[in-house]
């Protein structure tokens, strides 16, 4: 018994440690960066005009607005003084999120 409560509780730490390691200095995971998430996001479009699920004119609207969104967030960083705020952030996230609902739309 006490053996497993050892085990539940190394475990425990370990994983905790994980999810500490995972993150920058504010907190945030560093993968989920608007720059990061245009990334990925343009990586299902090219996917999607590969396998044919994308349209081309589907491709240059999508681009088009992963462009517009790639120069708000470069000018909220200039603004910022290389920094989002969470005001700057969070509408960010809502232009990635509805681009990212489009994208699947449009590959489904």
């Amino acid at each position: 018994m006490k053996k497993l409560i050892a085990v539940a509780v190394f475990s425990i730490m370990a994983a905790s440690t994980g999810l500490v390691l995972a993150q920058d200095t504010n907190g945030n995971n560093p993968a989920m960066s608007p720059k990061a998430r245009l990334e990925r996001q343009h990586d299902r479009i090219k996917d999607g005009v590969k396998d044919g699920t994308i349209s081309k004119k589907q491709h240059k609207k999508l681009a088009k607005q992963g462009r517009a969104i790639n120069r708000q967030r470069k000018a909220d960083l200039k603004k910022d003084g290389g920094k989002l705020d969470k005001s700057d952030r969070k509408q960010l996230e809502k232009e990635e999120n509805g681009r990212s609902k489009e994208i699947y739309n449009d590959k489904h």
